[in-house]
């Protein structure tokens, strides 16, 4: 299982942070753990939220500034 390197809670591909996270998927019948149910469970976030909750990770894989990628 994949952790985050600069926050040890984020797991899986999709870097689900287990502290925010790992109840509600829970709920969902979902384990972030698994590398099905952590893109479910993204998908489930991203669906709700957008991309909110991976903009303070956004340095690290966007090339364009936060502020940019929410206004899309």
């Amino acid at each position: 299982m994949l952790r985050g390197k600069q926050n040890r809670y984020d797991r899986g591909v999709m870097q689900i942070n287990v502290l925010y996270h790992a109840k509600t998927a829970e709920e969902l019948g979902l384990d972030i753990h698994n590398i099905d149910d952590n893109v479910a469970y993204a998908r489930y976030l991203y669906e709700k939220e957008g991309a909110k909750p991976w903009m303070s990770s956004s340095t690290c894989w966007a090339k364009f500034h936060p502020s940019e990628i929410a206004r899309s």
